[in-house]
């Protein structure tokens, strides 16, 4: 099978995965996964940066993971919010956000930045600290497989360019168990990229191959990394 047709398949089944997924579930994953991700990730970077950080998350949508409880703990933190909006040719664009009242219903109905939201642009993409990144399913090598329009690929592409790698910039998903996959289940492609850890309600699971990178932000240690 083709590597795009094995993409596309996968996608398929792990829709209907998602889809049957109770919402009480859902919720309480997410609420579970965004604690520990604060208690074991956001909190010691935060620490160890000194001061606030400036986190790029997505707008959940529909039977997606929930990311506002994870977002309205870094609000409450001081975090800088960055948030996306989808623009014209699959472009996509980061602005900061304060709180609901920057939020409006964008593209198929997801919330996005609004007019106002002060732009982020590419060259201070270095400067964010983590990006949280949607997806359909999760392997635990940080492989990804999204819905295949490309903006994140195109994101993390223009991140690397800008910094020599991802340098200091942490990828990571909320991941509802279900949708995590055995070590090499998704296809990837050269033009992929692999994530650096998953935020779940059971632990937060890093990737032996970027426990290097993980280890000099204080986060994580070889012996927990799978």
């Amino acid at each position: 099978m083709e590597l795009t047709d094995a993409k596309k398949e996968l996608r398929q089944q792990m829709l209907k995965v998602r889809a049957q997924i109770p919402e009480g579930s859902r919720t309480e994953q997410s609420l579970a996964a965004s604690r520990l991700a604060e208690r074991e990730v956001l909190g010691p970077l935060r620490a160890r940066r000194g001061g606030k950080l400036n986190l790029f998350c997505y707008m959940a949508f529909r039977d997606e993971p929930d990311t506002w409880p994870m977002l309205a703990n870094c609000f409450a933190q001081g975090d800088r919010l960055l948030a996306p909006r989808i623009g014209p040719n699959r472009s996509l664009s980061l602005h900061e956000i304060s709180g609901t009242e920057d939020l409006v219903p964008g593209t198929w109905g997801i919330l996005e930045p609004a007019g106002h939201a002060a732009d982020w642009p590419p060259e201070r993409y270095p400067e964010i600290d983590l990006i949280v990144i949607p997806g359909l399913a999760f392997d635990l090598n940080g492989g990804r497989i999204g819905f295949g329009a490309g903006y994140y690929d195109r994101l993390i592409d223009e991140l690397a360019r800008r910094s020599g790698g991802t340098g200091q910039v942490i990828l990571a998903a909320l991941v509802l168990q279900e949708l995590i996959l055995p070590e090499g289940e998704i296809p990837m492609e050269s033009h992929d990229f692999r994530l650096d850890l998953l935020f779940t309600a059971k632990e937060t699971i890093y990737m032996k191959e970027s426990s290097d990178k993980l280890g000099k932000l204080g986060i994580g240690s070889r012996n927990d990394a799978f």
